[in-house]
């Protein structure tokens, strides 16, 4: 009988189950043969499975001794001597149920599958308890009358342990009342609303708890979201036209730090939440006497950052981000002073022992090699280009992209192409034009300004932006993607969405649920205008999924969703990932795609932990994992870094 990781239940002897008296057995069933359950509210629901053996004579009786076995833990789990399946709430879905007994040919196994379907209802505070009947009657169609979802966008692709979408929609007036819907095959949401005034979002922050339900039930299936209205002054209820989002098997563990441009400070929002963070409120004083940080850098293994000081000046600063940073003034990982070097962009190496800047940015424009933790200039062998900004180290340390032939400083350019130079160790090579800003003249939007390269996780493509300028303010803008030598070129129509104002991609370092993850700026509408920034034209960050393994000129993008929990009220940009590790068991989680062991379930308190993967499932190549016992037997696996790779050698 064969496990979910395709090895088999043993049908030898077996000596820690059986009963001599199951000698004569001849064939097993399980009852029931299937179960359905429904976990209401976050309830644990059971179900009691038996085994009826059927003897050599052709009479049948209870099987003595039988052992249960799950092919899945994700939604609940099953003493294995007695039968009893226990829904957890949390995760919906099938599972098969296998039980097996010692008969009369060895051990004999028979199967049982058991479903469980989640529904949740909340009523939002301020909802009258009678909320659900009004929604009674039939639903009429009336495109002018309806709440239409603007919030998330349709098709958007988002990882599992992203914090709970707003759903935001238009249209409703006082009195009116809203019920949400969130449903995929085996769990569905809705929540009542009541409109009560100016104050009123037009939207709804998803209740957390039925967010990771949503996020982990079936995972291969889209979501479908809708919004009917119930309008008080007809007592009609309106359908709106739904929409639909993805959950990728995958999270982005650790934080982004991004510029909060109004502040003039860096802000850190950490993942699977929606607070922001001022890590430094009281900056070094510049030069200028400013007291402002910004074109920052995060550095590879996500504990340093760089950034420059002041609004003319430009003196450079690293920070180590595992220090206290809310002092004044905070600690620097070098002295600052008029002799420190001046520098506007800035990238770090693989290994965090160098940095590349970009310096004299009104004229020579050059880039120099640096001791991030002594401040100096390195020497370089080989020449280090001139006309050069917006430098980007690759992730195997073998090259740093950038852009050069630019008509004025880094970051007000409107005409620019992408190079590449090589790089070993201090050592670099002759720069190329892999790209030139003007092949892209005729595209949408026109102009001929490559901008901000930044390399996949692998290193083997470099997503850019293009368009009239880099600015992301006034100038417009579309997001490509390219090989790393530039064939290739493929424009990211889904994540640049209808719209010519998207600048700044940056990829993450998290390869996960087959796709990297590429942050960026836009211009785009944000929702409503009271929960979001319709209208406003404010940039935000948005995270788009792109494809590990693409089809040739396809585009990999999916849509993007934008990253909870940052100020609508002001403009933010330039967003950097800081990477965290997989969790390890015994760890607080939300998602099992958290865990190095892939499994996220209540702990002896309930409360959820980190846990190893049942026995019955072991770790593929790439997946996460604890140990080496993780990784599938005679697959040639050992498990470095949390992830089964083939061994070494």
């Amino acid at each position: 009988m064969p496990r979910v990781d395709g090895s088999s239940i043993d049908t030898g002897t077996r000596a820690d189950a059986g009963d001599p008296r199951d000698r004569d057995v001849v064939s097993i069933v399980v009852e029931p043969p299937t179960a359905e359950l429904v976990s209401i509210d976050g309830s644990m629901p059971e179900q009691t499975f038996t085994v009826v053996a059927t003897l050599r004579d052709g009479t049948t009786r209870a099987a003595f001794a039988p052992l249960f076995e799950l092919d899945s833990r994700e939604i609940g789990d099953i003493d294995a001597a007695g039968g009893l399946f226990v829904a957890n709430g949390i995760i919906g879905g099938t599972a098969t149920v296998t039980a097996s007994v010692l008969g009369a040919s060895g051990t004999l196994a028979a199967t049982a599958t058991v479903t469980v379907r989640l529904e949740r209802t909340v009523l939002v505070p301020g909802a009258p308890a009678d909320a659900a009947t009004r929604f009674g009657g039939a639903t009429v169609t009336d495109p002018a009358r309806a709440a239409d979802i603007v919030y998330p966008l349709d098709g958007a692709v988002m990882p599992q342990n992203v914090y709970p979408a707003e759903v935001q929609w238009l249209l409703g007036v006082a009195g009116d009342l809203f019920r949400v819907t969130l449903s995929k095959p085996h769990v569905s949401i809705v929540g009542y609303l009541l409109h009560d005034g100016a104050a009123f979002r037009n939207g709804w922050l998803v209740d957390e708890a039925a967010w990771r339900s949503l996020a982990q039930t079936d995972p291969d299936d889209t979501a479908r979201i809708t919004v009917d209205r119930w309008e008080a002054a007809t007592g009609e209820v309106i359908g709106s036209t739904p929409v639909s989002t993805r959950f990728a098997r995958a999270a982005l563990a650790g934080s982004i730090y991004y510029w909060d441009i109004e502040a003039g400070r860096i802000v850190r929002i950490n993942d699977g939440t929606a607070t922001r963070e001022a890590i430094m409120p009281s900056p070094p004083v510049a030069l200028d006497g400013a007291r402002c940080v910004g074109c920052h850098t995060v550095s590879t293994s996500g504990r340093y950052m760089a950034g420059r000081l002041g609004g003319g000046e430009n003196i450079g600063a690293v920070f180590d981000l595992t220090s206290d940073l809310t002092g004044d003034p905070p600690p620097t990982m070098f002295p600052i002073g008029g002799s420190s070097i001046h520098w506007w962009f800035s990238s770090w190496s693989p290994d965090d022992t160098r940095m590349v800047i970009t310096t004299l940015e009104s004229s020579a424009r050059a880039l120099r090699f640096m001791d991030p933790f002594a401040g100096v200039d390195v020497p370089v062998t080989g020449a280090l280009p001139t006309n050069a900004t917006h430098p980007a180290w690759s992730p195997d340390g073998g090259s740093i992209a950038y852009v050069t032939n630019v008509n004025t400083w880094g970051g007000a350019f409107v005409a620019g192409d992408v190079a590449v130079i090589p790089v070993t160790g201090d050592s670099v090579g002759a720069p190329v034009v892999i790209h030139t800003g003007a092949s892209l003249a005729g595209s949408s939007p026109p102009g001929v300004a490559d901008s901000y390269p930044t390399w996949t996780p692998d290193s083997a493509r470099i997503a850019f932006g293009h368009g009239s300028g880099c600015r992301s303010e006034d100038q417009h803008g579309a997001l490509y993607i390219m090989a790393r030598d530039g064939s290739g070129v493929v424009r990211l129509d889904r994540a640049n969405g209808s719209g010519d104002a998207n600048f700044q991609p940056r990829f993450s370092p998290f390869d996960s649920g087959g796709y990297f993850w590429l942050s960026f700026l836009s211009r785009r509408d944000y929702g409503n205008t009271i929960a979001g920034t319709r209208g406003r034209a404010f940039q935000q960050i948005w995270v788009t999924a792109i494809g590990t393994a693409p089809a040739a000129g396809g585009d990999p993008s999916e849509v993007p969703y934008w990253l909870p929990g940052q100020n609508t009220a002001s403009r933010n940009i330039s967003a950097y990932w800081a990477p965290r590790p997989c969790r390890p068991d015994g760890e607080a989680c939300s998602v099992g795609s958290e865990c190095c062991g892939g499994d996220c379930r209540p702990g002896t308190d309930g409360a959820l932990v980190c846990s190893p993967p049942p026995p019955e499932r072991c770790r593929r190549r790439n997946e996460t994992c604890s140990t080496d016992a993780d990784c599938c037997e005679g697959m040639d696996l050992t498990c470095l870094s949390n992830v089964c790779i083939n061994a070494p050698g």
